[in-house]
């Protein structure tokens, strides 16, 4: 039986696929992206600008690369009047260049916002689509830390894709510009064999191209392993960064505890693998640089040993000679392009995988466990909840179930009813349901229109903000006058709150849990839903305080509906109508998904007369 891990991870596999052709793959993905999007345009409109003005400057660098031939050959000369004229042609075309390379770094910077803001958006549109922030922690590794992919694996990407698309286009256009000039250039470097001079067409390209060759294959093969590393090291410091989140949230009860050397050992042993990740990667880095370092370093001397043949044959001037050490420098630099920026491709790469990875998991969460069963949920004209031979699959195993032990039950709004269930029965995945985000299981379910109900979870959601916005949740506060704020805080016995509507703070961390139970009912009495769903929401509150919130139901909101899970007690005389959940182990379950046979033996044996 497959875990509820069994996809998610065979997903990764195929998008961790450091192959050529898995690169290619994960890159076009993103430029499908840029096709749909509405800022296409926009987007396209700057990398085609920074081209034109990189055509731009390899223009200019060819100029100023014969300038310097003039300009050797006037010292050559002890020419003063040509060298003086040299100088002010040195300096036009070093403010035009000055020019264009200010339009490209703009251009760059502002492609990179561009970019960044494009594909953030584009991830928090489907994070924030319904459930997907909810069932995306279910997708495997690539559902780990989407806020930090988000935030800092896009800005990253954004920002190596732009200096790295920049630096190739400026790479091409330089060796599209010089290679003819260097190839026409060969023909001067001349050889001599048995007193007969001959030349070899192209020779100084052909150099030119076994350098750049010999380096980049040998970059390839010792800066391979970076692409792995990096993708480690992003997973681990994200690893790293939550945890030491976690302490944060949880300081009061790691003091309270004393788990102080229990929190350092852990963080100990997570900060361990981060350096190991670390180490290695530095090692890796230092090994490139033996190759990127001296590759640069040869290129120094590298033209002029293989155009001296022709310089002191005599037929090279020293401009000339210059000037092919110029052509030979600027195409063998475009070509060593990817030495140079071996370390930031596997940078860029391993920053891809993890950006495509979150943003295909979240374009297939719709499919995800398709091997699995599926409740069938719709929608009830009559406003009315029905459920119809309903069992959940739990999270984990997907093999234990929950199920109601009614077989089919109707209820309407106005009724008070209470899901009881056993510690671990399945209660919460049960209330999940019913709110949509879980659908893994049998059954059918029918349920009045979304608008109409409201659901309260055992930790409450509150906003960081002005505490009216965190209370009118997920409505704005305007939306609602100060005076029904102020009734709804009295009403459940939170006074003390009043003047602190206008106050800015982090009120999960503000509030104590029993405050902040209280402040959703003050969301229904401000939303006023006909079905009101509860899931454990009153745990922490004392009975005379449950006792007043719960009569909003009794008076305010006589005719809304009330569904709560909890644990059934013979005193609580509020819930007219009781529903049994119980849970379903592997072992009576026969290892099987489906078993409806054994399923309706143990609603036998308890009961089948639902209450309508």
């Amino acid at each position: 039986m497959s875990a509820i891990a069994d996809k998610p991870q065979s997903i990764t596999g195929q998008l961790l696929d450091i192959s050529t052709a898995g690169v290619w793959s994960q890159f076009t993905s993103l430029v499908r992206g840029i096709k749909t999007s509405p800022d296409r345009w926009v987007l396209l409109s700057f990398p085609v600008l920074a081209t034109l003005v990189i055509a731009t400057i390899a223009a200019g660098q060819v100029r100023l690369n014969a300038w310097q031939g003039a300009l050797y050959d006037a010292l050559q000369r002890y020419d003063l009047e040509d060298f003086l004229r040299q100088i002010v042609v040195f300096l036009a075309i070093v403010s035009g260049l000055l020019c264009l390379v200010v339009a490209q770094t703009w251009l760059t910077e502002v492609s990179k916002v561009k970019l960044r803001a494009w594909l953030a958006r584009d991830l928090l549109d489907e994070w924030l689509r319904p459930k997907h922030a909810y069932l995306l922690a279910f997708a495997g590794e690539n559902g780990v830390n989407p806020d930090q992919r988000i935030q800092e694996d896009v800005r990253h990407l954004s920002e190596l894709s732009a200096d790295l698309g920049g630096g190739l286009a400026q790479a091409t256009l330089l060796l599209l510009s010089f290679i003819g000039v260097l190839w026409l250039l060969s023909n001067q470097v001349i050889f001599k064999f048995e007193d007969k001079d001959f030349t070899i067409p192209g020779y100084m390209v052909w150099c030119a191209l076994a350098y750049a060759s010999v380096g980049s294959w040998l970059t390839w093969r010792v800066g391979r392993p970076l692409i792995d590393l990096n993708a480690r090291h992003y997973a681990r410091e994200a690893e790293f960064r939550v945890a030491l989140v976690r302490v944060v949230e949880h300081a009061e009860s790691i003091s309270l505890y004393r788990g102080e050397r229990d929190e350092r050992a852990s963080l100990d042993t997570i900060l361990a693998s981060v350096l190991s990740v670390t180490r290695s990667l530095a090692g890796g880095v230092a090994r490139l640089t033996w190759i990127t370092s001296g590759h640069g370093w040869l290129a120094i001397i590298v033209p002029f040993l293989m155009a001296a043949p022709g310089y002191f044959s005599g037929k090279l001037t020293l401009g000339s000679l210059i000037i092919v050490v110029g052509a030979f420098n600027q195409v063998q630099s475009s070509l060593r392009w990817f030495v140079d920026n071996f370390s930031r491709i596997a940078d860029w790469r391993a920053t891809l995988f993890r950006v495509v990875a979150v943003r295909e998991s979240l374009r297939s969460l719709d499919t995800l466990h398709t091997n699995q069963g599926r409740i069938e949920f719709s929608d009830n004209a009559a406003g009315k909840l029905t459920l119809e031979n309903v069992e959940t699959f739990l999270p984990g195993t997907m093999v234990d179930c929950a199920f109601l032990e009614e077989a089919k039950v109707e209820l309407n709004p106005g009724d008070h009813v209470l899901v009881a269930g056993e510690t671990a029965a399945g209660k919460t995945t049960f209330f999940l349901t019913l709110a949509g985000l879980w659908s893994w299981g049998h059954g059918k379910i029918s349920l009045p229109p979304r608008s109409d109900m409201m659901f309260l979870p055992q930790q409450p959601y509150l906003p960081p903000g002005l505490l009216c916005d965190a209370i009118a949740y997920p409505a704005e506060s305007k939306d609602f006058s100060d005076e029904d704020l102020r009734s709804a805080l009295r009403r459940i016995g939170l006074d003390h709150l009043i003047d602190e509507l206008g106050r800015d703070a982090s009120w999960d961390r503000y509030l104590s849990l029993d405050e902040q139970q209280a402040l959703s009912f003050a969301r229904v009495l401000l939303h006023s839903p006909r079905w009101v769903l509860l899931d454990d929401a009153l745990g922490a509150l004392e009975p005379a305080k449950r006792d007043l919130l719960m009569s909003i139901f009794t008076k305010e909101l006589q005719g809304s509906a009330v569904i709560s899970t909890g644990r059934s007690t013979a005193s609580d005389k509020f819930y007219a109508k009781t529903l049994h959940l119980r849970r379903c182990p592997r072992a009576e379950r026969a290892g099987t998904i489906s078993s409806t046979a054994a399923l309706e033996e143990n609603r036998g044996a308890s009961r089948t007369d639902a209450p309508t």
